[in-house]
């Protein structure tokens, strides 16, 4: 496994911190390091549920759905 770079920390960093310091400031100023994160543990999971949610309202269904094998007439033929 190859060594994380310091490119790589500063691209995590960017999408960390910017988590961090949201959370740091809705909690307010006495909250402690290990609050913070548990929140954006349990943030992030709320907002990962949300997602698959609104992406589940805008996926086909019913006989819009199409399997991945699925091939279609014309392909099948041809």
């Amino acid at each position: 496994m190859k060594l994380l770079t310091l490119d790589d920390y500063k691209k995590a960093g960017d999408t960390f911190w910017e988590k961090y310091w949201y959370v740091a400031k809705e909690l307010g100023e006495d909250a402690k390091t290990e609050d913070i994160l548990k929140v954006m543990e349990s943030l992030g999971a709320v907002a990962m549920k949300l997602r698959q949610e609104e992406e589940a309202k805008t996926a086909p269904f019913g006989f819009n759905k199409k399997d991945k094998d699925e091939t279609t007439e014309c392909e099948s033929e041809g």
